[in-house]
């Protein structure tokens, strides 16, 4: 059985100028139309603070204590701005026989440090000898297992002995826009 988790992040779309113009030209994703990612510096956690509630359900391990087992609790727990949210369904070392939860859209594979804290796809800038900005989607991910794969140890090759790039891993990613899309 596929372990889903699940994790409130803020959005990065183009309304958001200053940021979203920075990004782009320090990523070279010209080609996005808004970044979906893992990455809590792009994306920061809405969920800030923790409630003792929270600790029933949320991972305690790993450093992912704002990933959470029920998507339906997250989207209870506090009020949400679609315009500013997102609900993101998450899977480690996909397969590619999962199938994402009721309601969440594909949105592609991130890949993240072994830390969970940076995304190698996402926020550590171009790596040409990994991929290109031509290779991911309009989310800023990589829309294709196999592809995803490849960079991954295309990044593992490059650094072995680091813990962002050495040890990065591919991540699945869907997503769901509370009271939106």
């Amino acid at each position: 059985m596929t372990q889903w988790f699940f994790t409130l992040r803020e959005r990065l779309t183009p309304p958001m100028s200053i940021r979203w113009n920075s990004y782009r030209n320090f990523s070279g994703f010209y080609n996005i139309t808004e970044l979906v990612t893992l990455d809590a510096m792009l994306c920061p956690d809405v969920i800030t603070e923790l409630h003792d509630d929270d600790w029933q359900h949320n991972i305690q391990e790993d450093c992912r204590i704002t990933q959470f087992r029920n998507a339906n609790y997250l989207l209870n727990r506090q009020p949400l701005d679609p315009a500013s949210h997102q609900l993101l369904a998450v899977h480690e070392h996909p397969d590619g026989s999962e199938s994402l939860p009721d309601g969440f859209t594909f949105c592609g594979y991130d890949i993240m440090d072994s830390y969970f804290s940076n995304s190698t796809l996402t926020n550590c800038g171009p790596i040409p000898e990994a991929f290109t900005p031509r290779d991911v989607n309009r989310y800023g991910l990589i829309s294709n297992l196999p592809i995803a794969l490849k960079i991954r140890d295309a990044m593992r090759i490059l650094q072995p002995g680091d813990a962002h790039l050495g040890e990065c891993d591919v991540w699945l990613v869907g997503r769901q826009i509370p009271n939106g899309e």
